[in-house]
């Protein structure tokens, strides 16, 4: 049986690990819950056995955060004699807790209980590649949201397509209530709602339209009829023209322009359908004249610059200008707000067209193709996924894929066969981010959902490898600093670090260092959050005016403390560009260092 003991006091700790091996056990130790819950969700084990008071977290943190993850993983908890009868009714409340024992530990008893337990395969649910999970009424409580940081959640999708300032005001706060008590900087990213078109008031129930009829979409509003229904966004009749496909609800009904005009298009039924108050619409092959940024994303993104979001997507993008726009807004903003990412959602076919372009000013791209899958060919869509990811690799700009990853979910409590095999290729295929949406927003179960996609992750990425065009952009790539390049080749470190005074270099480091953990000291918090958007990234926050030397003494303690380092390990310390104290103009610096 493969055991973790959790034990601040070293004493004890060593006995109890001795006579456990002694019985033929293999056992690890952990000096703190948060060094003991990375090396339980980094490896397999059997049972978990913790103390209750120790540094960092302590037990009950601990068992909290194992309860999240690993629910069924059994826990022995061994606590001092006087403190048994007071604890034992707070353990009433965590079903992973099999029994409690009293110290001095009684190794009969502890041995007798090992034998009843049922061995069981819990997986490993340390992962690279990052969560991004969209908040809703079904994840907006701290709680909730604690238990999905624990669970593997990076990045909270605020969608402005729905709700009001406040109410993300309230959501904003609880994730960074529930990103403090966890330890975790968590990036928060507003997704503005683009110019959505959508089909105007319709009588309840809706209208029931059928093959061939002619029905005509108009400008000025008007109640649905079978005659004729009007759009949020007239600004569109205008752009129509005969021979247009006009697509509503997901493409589940389908009209064709037969007459085109100022205010209003009468069109003909190519699919039926019951066409309801408030759905999609979407052109496939109109030119649209509408402008990406409307005038509720400007007050939306005004009030993210104000609250100091991480990023912004924009919607429906269609040229590389409309992302120097949004920008060039954030740049004009107050300074605080500068450093804001921008994230360009790849849904229209313009978009496809021109996606070098786009992805040389984006700082993030995402895949969104709930749209992409409307407006072009659906068989189309894994190919152009698999395309934009490899090029996106290239550009070393982040990616996400998103929509309907794990559909099914936001109404059951397991994937399809598919999902599961959608997630996988996605992480095979190199994206960076997986996202979210229903899933988490209005789900049954959110916490389940995040902890599924991060178990589908961790599988995939234990197959990962460098292919050969990977390898090939390795050996000849001149921009990266050299020093990561140096880090990155070298294999029998236990965790490279990275002294990023500007926030520059973590995207290089990202991008090559998949090995093993990439360690990034920063004093800033906001790059701490904006890096959780990056694969393999483990920030660490030394918030001290402190020298160099006294800078990375400080983060290897902290590290070892997280249990990233141990005693005996060989660390990896890289930095980028700077004036020695000769003064001499340093391109890039790469030590080795014997952790102790």
């Amino acid at each position: 049986m493969r055991v973790l003991v959790v034990e601040d006091s070293k004493p004890t700790r060593l006995l109890i690990t001795s006579r456990l091996a002694k019985e033929g056990h293999e056992v690890d130790s952990a000096e703190n819950g948060r060094q003991g819950f990375l090396m339980a969700t980094s490896n397999q084990y059997d049972v978990l056995i913790s103390d209750i008071y120790m540094p960092e977290w302590d037990g009950f943190k601990f068992i909290s955060a194992m309860r999240v993850v690993s629910p069924h993983l059994p826990i022995i908890v061994v606590s001092s004699s006087h403190e048994e009868n007071v604890l034992r009714e707070r353990f009433n409340e965590f079903e992973n807790i099999v029994e409690t024992l009293p110290k001095p530990v009684d190794f009969n008893t502890l041995f007798d209980i090992l034998k009843t337990i049922k061995v069981q395969t819990h997986n490993a649910v340390r992962k690279m590649t990052r969560i991004v999970c969209t908040i809703g009424p079904a994840s907006d409580s701290p709680e909730m949201l604690g238990e999905m940081i624990v669970a593997g959640m990076d990045v909270a999708r605020l969608n402005f397509s729905h709700g009001w300032h406040e109410q993300h005001e309230k959501t904003l706060n609880s994730i960074r209530k529930a990103e403090q008590e966890w330890g975790k900087p968590i990036a928060v990213m507003l997704d503005l709602c683009g110019p959505k078109i959508r089909t105007g008031k319709m009588p309840e129930g809706g209208i029931v339209l059928k093959k061939g009829q002619l029905i005509t979409v108009q400008a000025d509003p008007v109640e649905g009829n079978r005659e004729r229904f009007s759009t949020i966004m007239p600004e569109i009749i205008q752009d129509l023209h005969v021979g247009d496909q006009v697509l509503i609800d997901d493409g589940l009904i389908e009209l064709k322009v037969v007459k085109e005009g100022e205010r209003e298009a009468e069109c003909m039924v190519v699919v039926g359908g019951v066409l309801k108050s408030n759905k999609g619409m979407n052109l496939p092959v109109t030119k649209l004249s509408i402008p990406s940024v409307t005038e509720k994303d400007r007050k939306d993104l005004e009030w993210g610059l104000n609250h100091s979001v991480d990023y912004v997507a924009l919607s429906f993008v269609r040229s590389p200008e409309e992302i120097l726009e949004i920008k060039e807004i954030i740049y004009q903003s107050a300074k605080r707000s500068r450093g804001v990412k921008v994230v360009a959602k790849i849904e229209k076919p313009e978009a496809v067209e021109h996606i070098q372009d786009i992805i040389d000013v984006a700082d993030v791209i995402m895949i969104a193709r709930g749209d992409m899958g409307v407006e072009l060919p659906a068989a189309k869509v894994p190919r152009i996924q698999q395309e934009i990811i490899r090029m996106c690799w290239e550009s070393n700009t982040p990616v996400i894929t998103a929509t309907q990853m794990l559909d099914s979910m936001t109404r059951n409590t397991r994937p399809t066969r598919a999902e599961v095999t959608d997630v996988s290729v996605a992480v095979r295929s190199g994206t960076d981010a997986v996202m979210l949406s229903g899933e988490t927003a209005v789900g049954v179960d959110p916490l389940n959902v995040v902890r599924t996609m991060a178990s589908i992750i961790c599988e995939e990425e234990q197959y990962a490898t460098v292919n050969e065009r990977q390898h090939q952009q390795f050996s000849h790539d001149l921009k990266t600093n050299p020093a990561i390049m140096a880090a990155a080749s070298l294999i029998k470190s236990a965790a490279t670090m990275l002294i990023d005074r500007s926030g520059k270099l973590y995207p290089q480091m990202s991008k090559w260092n998949r090995r093993v953990p990439s360690l990034l000291v920063t004093r800033s918090l906001h790059v701490a959050r904006q890096s959780s958007m990056y694969k393999n990234i483990v920030p660490i926050i030394i918030g001290d005016n402190l020298t160099r030397d006294e800078m990375v003494f400080q983060a290897m303690a902290r590290a070892k403390e997280w249990g990233y380092l141990r005693a005996g390990d060989l660390l990896v310390v890289v930095e980028g560009g700077r004036l020695t104290q000769g003064d001499i103009p340093q391109l890039g610096a790469f030590q080795l260092v014997h952790v102790e």
